[in-house]
């Protein structure tokens, strides 16, 4: 048993609380869910009624209402991050990203008709506040980064971000979701044993990127390590119009000897993690299908006091654009549009 504080499959709370783990597949139960009976006898019923251990939808025979796992799905929702009311969504959408952790959206999933909004059911039950081992005072949840340009550095993976944000406003501190949904102890279907939050003078490097990195995640069985930027990492997820989706693969494909990213076509390190769709035999770099910048959602908009119109954060393109603030070429990696009346502007100049 590991002392964690994963989320429990059956009753899917988070709880410092020993629980029964599978390092293999992530399935977690409390000891409280492990011991609930397979069979009980209802007088609801005439048959025995056996409890069910994978995640299914289900319409409740006693009330006639949908749910997941025991519990009801709201059809609509209203939201303190948004301004509409959003809508329940079972669909596969690709190309879309969740607006508060910025991953692929996948169902289920909460999506506002009149605008382009995208909130995992998952981060719709976010804690409006909570605790976390790399902080000493409570972090509190916002939808977008309390400063003048909506963009924030995540203080554990160091990743640029625009999604939802815990934050310290004491200390100016800022995790993104993902980060923040990681305990102090973690079990990782990467390796065996489970890894332990630690913060050293020395640096390690990682054994999925190689970068060296002072806090991670080490296992103190061996000499395993893992940043927050790659402990984070999406299992599974789509890249643009590929049909299927892409899972996170932690040793070569096969011992060919030559391993290659089918989209850069650059060679890779076979050492290294990589995404991996096995239908069609394609390898890729994860910063190839997630982007360099996975935690940037662009094509949102903001409103800021420099010009009268929202404006929508966009990622350098071949055109020749000056910021309307300081006269200089808009050549960075990302920037800020407005489409109305094509005003340009640096993140640095708002």
């Amino acid at each position: 048993m590991c002392r964690t504080t994963p989320k429990c499959e059956v009753c899917k709370q988070y709880r410092g609380q020993y629980t029964y783990g599978c390092s293999l597949c992530n399935f977690n139960l409390h000891n409280k869910c492990a011991s609930l009976p397979l069979t009980i006898k209802s007088e609801v019923h005439e048959h025995p009624l056996t409890r069910i251990w994978r995640s299914m939808k289900f319409t409740c025979d006693l009330c006639g209402k949908e749910g997941e796992d025991g519990i009801e799905i709201a059809k609509e929702i209203k939201h303190f991050s948004h301004e509409h009311d959003l809508k329940l969504i079972d669909e596969v959408e690709n190309n879309k990203q969740c607006d508060g952790c910025l991953r692929a959206i996948l169902p289920p999933f909460y999506s506002c008709v009149k605008c382009n909004f995208f909130l995992h059911k998952s981060c719709v039950e976010l804690p409006r506040k909570k605790r976390h081992p790399l902080h000493r005072h409570s972090l509190t949840l916002l939808p977008k980064a309390a400063c003048r340009t909506m963009l924030f550095w995540c203080d554990a993976c160091g990743q640029i971000c625009n999604g939802f944000t815990y934050k310290c406003n004491k200390c100016d501190f800022d995790l993104d979701v993902q980060c923040s949904l990681i305990s102090d102890i973690l079990t990782h279907k990467g390796h065996e044993h489970c890894l332990h939050l630690s913060s050293t003078r020395y640096s390690q490097n990682c054994n999925s990127c190689n970068f060296e990195r002072s806090q991670g995640f080490r296992c103190i069985t061996c000499e395993f390590a893992l940043d927050f930027k790659c402990a984070t990492l999406p299992y599974t997820t789509r890249y643009k119009q590929h049909e299927h989706p892409f899972i996170l693969s932690y040793v070569a494909e096969d011992d060919s000897g030559e391993y290659y990213c089918d989209i850069c076509e650059e060679e890779r390190d076979p050492n290294q993690w990589f995404y991996y769709c096995a239908y069609c035999n394609y390898p890729a770099h994860p910063k190839c299908i997630l982007g360099k910048y996975p935690n940037l959602k662009f094509g949102v908009s903001y409103t800021f006091n420099c010009h009268p119109h929202p404006l929508t954060i966009i990622q350098k393109t071949k055109d020749h654009h000056a910021c309307h603030r300081c006269g200089g070429p808009c050549d960075e990696e990302f920037f800020y549009q407005c489409v109305s009346c094509n005003f340009y502007v640096h993140t640095y100049c708002l």
